[in-house]
């Protein structure tokens, strides 16, 4: 459910400002415990209430944490689809339940009993069996409770019930690199002047190029690309998906007894009409009296 995927984002995820709005945002979208939503920059401006430019690079920098991972490119009216890995299949804790993931324990540990272990507790007991801390910060019985950064996880070596990674919580996808078939499209870009791009596109993504570079050829993304680059500023690799799809295809090979016809040549210029050409022959013949009058000809 889309509670459980919020409940990931706001105890799990290391993130912060706009970019865990954007975790949040298809963590509330996520119909189920897949934790993958359509979403599309329209949507997301709205729910971000931000600018096109913010969105932009709040969603870059949730993909380069690998918190978000892009599992569908978006292909023309259709939004991408975007999922949360770490929040697969997390389910949240009960409420009430004991050990929660930040602040102190609650009150069904009573202060006399011991932690399991000497990395999750003090071990110190407190002077009476009721005692209680007061309603904010730790009990003021000399016990302190472990502590993390202003942001993100508690910072724990020894996990609550629901544990910094939940059981059977999948292992975040690992950084694909970029493939042989895809090395000289990339070079080429690259020796374009555009090494600066990142490629860490994922293994379908992948797919997707593989296919692309079997219909429409190297040269003709490549072109595309450059193209692209020239006009404004890129970053990521997967800008290119969607325009490299809707190029039409590379020309297949002439068949048989079919001849490819040469380029058209420029047609031949216009010939002057009639009165046109009594003005030209007019102007040459003033031409030829200047002359012979600089020559000091005879005209009698």
């Amino acid at each position: 459910m889309s509670i459980d995927a919020m409940h990931w984002v706001w105890t799990h995820s290391r993130t912060k400002g706009n970019v865990r709005l954007v975790l949040l945002a298809v963590a509330d979208k996520a119909p189920d415990a897949a934790a993958t939503a359509r979403m599309g920059t329209t949507e997301l401006r709205a729910r971000l209430n931000a600018p096109k430019s913010t969105v932009v690079t709040a969603v870059d920098k949730a993909l380069e944490s690998g918190e978000l991972v892009m599992v569908e490119p978006a292909v023309g009216s259709r939004a991408a689809a975007y999922q949360l890995p770490h929040a697969v299949g997390y389910t949240r804790p009960a409420p009430g339940a004991t050990g929660p993931e930040s602040g102190p324990l609650s009150n069904s540990y009573r202060s006399g009993i011991r932690t399991p272990n000497s990395e999750q507790g003090s071990e110190n007991r407190t002077p009476s069996e009721t005692a209680t801390g007061p309603d904010s910060g730790p009990g003021g019985s000399g016990i302190k409770t472990p502590r993390g950064p202003e942001s993100g996880p508690l910072n724990q070596t020894t996990p609550t019930r629901s544990g910094s990674k939940p059981e059977g919580e999948p292992d975040a996808p690992p950084a694909v690199g970029i493939p042989d078939f895809a090395r000289p499209l990339v070079d080429t870009i690259s020796l374009a002047g555009y090494d600066t791009i990142r490629w860490n596109l994922t293994s379908n993504e992948w797919l997707v190029v593989h296919a692309l570079v079997k219909s429409h050829g190297t040269e003709r993304l490549a072109r595309y690309a450059v193209d692209q680059c020239g006009q404004r500023r890129i970053s990521y690799g997967r800008y290119f998906l969607p325009g490299w799809r809707d190029l039409p295809p590379a020309p297949a090979p002439a068949p048989d007894g079919v001849t490819r016809l040469p380029a058209l040549r420029p047609a031949p210029d216009p010939t002057p009409s009639p009165a046109a050409a009594r003005r030209n022959a007019a102007r040459d013949y003033l031409d030829d009296l200047t002359e012979q009058l600089r020559a000091g000809g005879d005209f009698r």
